[in-house]
C-alpha cells in the first residue's frame, strides 16, 4: 500500500469513527456509505477493518454500527489523562499573543453554585490584576461568571440572584435587571462587564460547553480601564467566542444549542 493510499485509510477511518460518534452509534452500512460519501463497497472494508480490532460492532437486530468496547476504553484513558486546562492552554496562549492581556480559564463548581478561576496567563503589560486561582466565587458578578451564568437551569439563577452580594461597584443583585442582562449576553454570546468584580477593570467572556451542551465554564480577558478601546469590544468578543468554542469542541460539544433556550430566564 503507499503513502498516499495509506493516508487516505487512515483519514476514512478517523471520519468514520467520527461519524458513528457523532450520530448516537446509530447508522446502517448505507447510512455511514452516504455521509462519508463512499461505495458501499469500501465503506464494508473500512467497517471490517475497525469491527477487526474491537472498535465498532453491528448490532443484529437493528442492523446497525456502534463504537465498540476497545473504542470506549481508548477515549476514556484519553479522557483521563488530559484535562481541560491542558486542552486550554493553546487557546489562552493565542489570546495572549493577540491582544496581551490577562486571559483567565474559568470553571464552574456545580454543587456550590460558583465558580473557580482554574487558569490564569498575563500578557506583558506591567498594569495588571492579581488573579487567585482554585479559590471559590460567588456567580452574580463579572463577565467570567455572567458568561457563565447565562446558560445555566432558571432554579440555579435563582438561588444564586437571591444569595448575592453587593458587586465592586455597591450595586445590589436585581434578579429583573440581570435576567434581562443574561438573556442579552445569549444573543451577543459573549459578557462585557465594567468593574463589577474588580474595581476598574473591564471583563469580556465566552462560554465554554461540555458534550452534554451544558455548560462548564468560561474563557475571558481582564483589562484595565485604561487600556480598554470600546472600538475593539465586538473584536474581543468574537476572539473569545472563537477559542471557546474550540475548546467546546474539543469536549466534545457539537456546537449545537446549548441547553438553556434564550427564554429560559
Amino acid at each position: 500500500m503507499g503513502k498516499a493510499e495509506t493516508l487516505g485509510t487512515v483519514a476514512r477511518v478517523i471520519a468514520l469513527l467520527r461519524t458513528l460518534a457523532e450520530n448516537n452509534h446509530n447508522l446502517t452500512l448505507s447510512d455511514i456509505a452516504a455521509k462519508l460519501g463512499l461505495a458501499p463497497s469500501t465503506t464494508h472494508r473500512l467497517v471490517a477493518l475497525l469491527a477487526s480490532e474491537g472498535l465498532i460492532a453491528r448490532n443484529p437486530a437493528t442492523k446497525t454500527y456502534y463504537c465498540a468496547a476497545e473504542f470506549v476504553r481508548i477515549a476514556s484513558l484519553v479522557k483521563h489523562t488530559s484535562s481541560i486546562t491542558d486542552l486550554a492552554q493553546p487557546l489562552l496562549d493565542h489570546l495572549v499573543g493577540r491582544f496581551n492581556e490577562t486571559t483567565l480559564l474559568c470553571l464552574y463548581l456545580e454543587k456550590q453554585r460558583r465558580y473557580t478561576i482554574v487558569s490564569v496567563l498575563h500578557g506583558t503589560e506591567l498594569l495588571r490584576y492579581d488573579v487567585k486561582e482554585n479559590i471559590p466565587l460567588e456567580m452574580a458578578w463579572g463577565a467570567t461568571a455572567r458568561s457563565i451564568l447565562a446558560y445555566l437551569p432558571p432554579p440555579d439563577v435563582d438561588a444564586i440572584l437571591s444569595g448575592a452580594s453587593a458587586a465592586a461597584t455597591g450595586e445590589r443583585a436585581d434578579p429583573e435587571t440581570i435576567k434581562a442582562e443574561l438573556a442579552a449576553i445569549r444573543r451577543r454570546g459573549y459578557a462585557i462587564t465594567f468593574g463589577q468584580r474588580v474595581p476598574g477593570s473591564i471583563g469580556i467572556g465566552a462560554p465554554v460547553f461540555e458534550a452534554t451542551g451544558n455548560v462548564v465554564g468560561s474563557l475571558c480577558l481582564t483589562i484595565p480601564r485604561e487600556r480598554f478601546s470600546s472600538e475593539r469590544e465586538s473584536e474581543y468578543g468574537k476572539a473569545l467566542m472563537e477559542q471557546a468554542a474550540k475548546l467546546s469542541e474539543s469536549l466534545g460539544y457539537s456546537g449545537a444549542n446549548p441547553r438553556v433556550s434564550s427564554t429560559a430566564v
